[in-house]
């Protein structure tokens, strides 16, 4: 603290006082300001107080606000975690519940009441799992999917459709990486799992492929690239490009040396020569800090690699707008005669004949009223379809066409094994005599063992090669034109076509030739050709622990044991799926509570600096006052004595 010394030289009494005022007022201000300090606890209240204090409290204020945000964030998504533990231990326990209804099931010698009362507690069991499944926190679907208005699950006639999305929210509790605030439906109670699932449909690279989606959609980085024929150097800056049209139309419009260029592509990559083809040294790099031509693999630094320079391996992944026309490695597919979903007893026929592109045939897969979901998989190399409808029974197959085929999503294909019919039990083969008979229309009977044989296109192609099947009027194994399963074929003649099952074995049945409880089928004769349709050998269910306690209810009131011991093993797998998802909800628990701990934490270190930088020393404040009081008692005293003084006083 600073005070004016008082003048003992002689000046006038207007300046004397004036300096008297002058330190009257600043003791005055300082006084407020000790006395704000005193009463607010604050040394810096405003930026004038203490510019550089007050920036750096700015800054930890910012500080405080987000790591308080965290911890808020966090006190909120552990509250969604314990909500959906809490619906997941609902189900976990439900499923203990009717695997021990299954076991008393599964034995021969209930009475349909009994069957029927164990069904009854099943289908409650179903109810309280739907209920689980809708649980709704804070207006937020626990597993339905983020930001969904609807209930995840609705009863449709014998089914419980899946009316949700697997998007899960997020938040931030630490760092910049979100983390989800919950599990979606399908990774918990298994809803709306893949029924078909298609092998890489090829997309082929065309003009206006994008560059985002080339390298299997990890993209190509935009840059500029520069190009020389030996000469000087060309620059291509290609910073805005998005296509690879944008890409040819500026290497074909280069002038090296009086030289163009030609650009051809190939299902997999591009091939750049000189358009004279008279060969040459082309040189191809990227400007400093650039990678556009490596990750379009046309690097060629030194020129030492002769033209024409081939880049392969660009590999596009699908997208909707990939055109029908540039699948299957630039070959195209043909989808116009459409396909058939069957769900349950339900056909959906598909019309696909004005389909242009990949987003056309998902779109009108989607609008089918079959309850699926059609979608890029997440490889970006083809699509799978979801059902949607747990405790259905589905089915993709023909119209009359190729498109299922083509597309890769028919579900009953040739290469089936027979481990898998006769719902995932496989096919029992016969210890003795044959597996399979065919009676031909001419009489003759073909008889087949299926001892070591794996898939459906082997016993097709069985039929057809059978040594007595080479003569007129032979027998033609192909799968339906129409749907799924396998049509007998044979020119009329004295008899009607007929498949009959073999000695102990349910070949025939689990093949879809003879209806189930019977024994033999017979064919049915149409312009001169008897044909034997069967159905569908590989129907396509949904899955998930409700799909599974669906299927229960219905095996035990038809008092199957084969089936009901077969879906007692998915009980077991659905309960471990539900127990993994609440281990790692509790691990997720675990983790938040640490990154909390660390907010709070950080809470109370920056608090403390911010303290450091704009509390009030209360202490010293105390002294400021004292002092300054002193001083300012001393000026009024000055004052007072100044305004007494005469003339004589300077005598």
């Amino acid at each position: 603290m600073t005070s004016l010394p008082v003048s003992i030289s002689r000046v006038s009494d207007p300046l004397k006082n004036q300096r008297l005022l002058g330190q009257l007022n600043a003791d005055q201000v300082a006084l407020q300001r000790s006395f704000d300090q005193m009463s607010t606890g604050l040394r810096v209240s405003k930026v004038s107080d203490d510019p550089a204090a007050a920036g750096r409290a700015i800054t930890l204020q910012r500080g405080i606000s987000r790591s308080e945000q965290l911890s808020r964030n966090a006190n909120v998504t552990r509250s969604f975690y314990s909500a959906t533990d809490r619906a997941l231990s609902t189900l976990g326990d439900l499923l203990i519940d009717v695997r021990g209804i299954s076991v008393e099931a599964a034995q021969n010698v209930l009475t349909s009441d009994e069957r029927e009362s164990l069904a009854a507690t099943i289908d409650q069991a179903v109810r309280t799992a739907v209920s689980s499944a809708n649980s709704v926190f804070r207006d937020h679907q626990l597993l339905g999917g983020h930001l969904q208005s609807q209930s995840a699950l609705a009863f449709k006639d014998s089914h419980v459709v899946f009316q949700g999305n697997e998007a899960v929210g997020q938040t931030f509790t630490s760092g910049y990486s979100p983390i989800a605030i919950g599990v979606s439906g399908t990774e918990s109670f298994g809803l709306a799992s893949p029924i078909a699932s298609s092998p890489s449909l090829q997309p082929a690279i065309y003009d206006d492929t994008s560059l985002s989606d080339l390298r299997q959609g990890r993209g190509v980085s935009t840059g500029i690239i520069r190009v020389s024929g030996g000469g000087d150097w060309v620059e291509l800056d290609l910073r805005t490009a998005s296509t690879v049209g944008d890409v040819i139309n500026a290497f074909e419009g280069l002038n090296l040396d009086g030289r163009s260029l030609d650009v051809t592509l190939t299902p997999d990559g591009l091939t750049i020569d000189f358009a004279d083809g008279l060969g040459g040294s082309l040189v191809v790099d990227d400007m400093p800090g650039g990678k556009m031509a490596a990750d379009l693999s046309i690097l060629n630094v030194a020129g030492f690699s002769p033209t024409p320079i081939v880049a392969t391996n660009l590999s596009p992944r699908l997208s909707l707008t990939t055109p029908l026309g540039q699948l299957a490695g630039g070959a195209g597919i043909n989808v116009s005669a459409g396909i058939q979903i069957r769900r349950g007893a339900d056909t959906f026929t598909v019309d696909l004949s004005a389909a242009q592109s990949i987003g056309d045939v998902l779109v009108a897969i989607n609008r089918s009223g079959a309850d699926v979901r059609a979608e890029i998989d997440p490889s970006g190399q083809g699509i799978l379809v979801r059902g949607l409808a747990s405790g259905a029974d589905y089915s993709i197959g023909e119209n009359g066409g190729t498109a299922a085929g083509q597309l890769g999503i028919r579900s009953a294909t040739r290469t089936v094994p027979l481990d898998d019919l006769n719902g995932g039990l496989g096919v029992t083969l016969s210890q003795l005599g044959p597996d399979l008979i065919i009676e031909r229309t001419d009489g003759g009977t073909l008889e087949f063992e299926l001892e070591g044989v794996k898939t459906v296109g082997q016993v097709i192609d069985m039929i057809n090669n059978h040594l007595g099947n080479q003569t007129a009027p032979r027998v033609t194994a192909t799968l339906n034109r129409f749907g799924n399963g396998i049509t007998l074929s044979a020119p009329a003649n004295t008899q009607l076509l007929s498949v009959s099952v073999g000695n102990t074995s349910n070949a025939a049945v689990a093949l879809g030739l003879v209806p189930e409880g019977q024994t033999q089928r017979l064919g049915t004769s149409a312009g001169g050709v008897v044909s034997v349709v069967g159905t569908d050998y590989a129907p396509r269910h949904p899955g998930g622990a409700i799909d599974t306690l669906i299927r229960l209810a219905a095996a035990v009131r038809d008092g199957n044991p084969a089936v009901i011991e077969s879906l007692q093993r998915q009980l077991d797998v659905d309960r471990e799926t539900v127990n993994q998802v609440r281990g790692r909800v509790g691990l997720w628990t675990q983790d938040l509570d640490r990154m909390q701990e660390v907010a709070d934490d950080t809470v109370i270190d920056l608090k403390a600096q911010l303290s450091q930088e704009v509390d009030a020393d209360i202490a010293k404040v105390i002294t400021d006052i004292t002092a300054r009081q002193t001083s300012q008692e001393a000026s009024l005293k000055l004052i007072a004595q100044s305004a007494r003084m005469s003339l004589l006083d300077f005598l």
